[in-house]
């Protein structure tokens, strides 16, 4: 039953960085494309927050439970790769957001790059959702 934590909280997270990128998407639309929408900016830096900490801590818990279980943090292959090589990423998208929530001037350029970074954790996150299936099957399920 412990080995079902870490896909519950990252099913969470992915559930709540689809609304967050489709708040980031209504900001880009608005400031680049000049498109008139409404844009929760509270609402959009606390969910980012949310998701952002909740996919660190789905990391640490996944890593751990993987050791846990199996003595291997790296039997998922794929999974394990694009899990860790989204952290550097996730923080660089937390950075920037924090630097982005603090009112100096425009930053259009460090906002393309939250962005960017954003929606490429995105499609890392969907990745990991589908190979998580292929993990679960093989490893959970008896």
């Amino acid at each position: 039953m412990l080995m079902w934590i870490h896909p519950a909280i990252q099913s969470i997270a992915m559930i709540l960085a689809v609304y967050v990128l489709f708040m980031g998407l209504q900001r880009f639309r608005f400031q680049h494309l000049k498109v008139k929408s409404a844009f929760n900016w509270k609402r959009h830096v606390l969910l980012g927050k949310v998701v952002h900490g909740i996919w660190l801590i789905g990391c640490a818990l996944g890593l751990f439970m993987a050791w846990y279980a199996w003595g291997s943090i790296d039997l998922t292959e794929g999974h394990f790769l694009v899990g860790v090589l989204m952290v550097p990423m996730i923080l660089i998208a937390l950075v920037s957001g924090l630097v982005l929530e603090k009112p100096k001037g425009k930053r259009a350029g460090l906002a393309l790059l939250h962005g960017v970074c954003n929606l490429l954790l995105f499609c890392m996150a969907c990745y990991q959702a589908w190979t998580a299936v292929e993990v679960i099957q093989i490893f959970l399920l008896p």
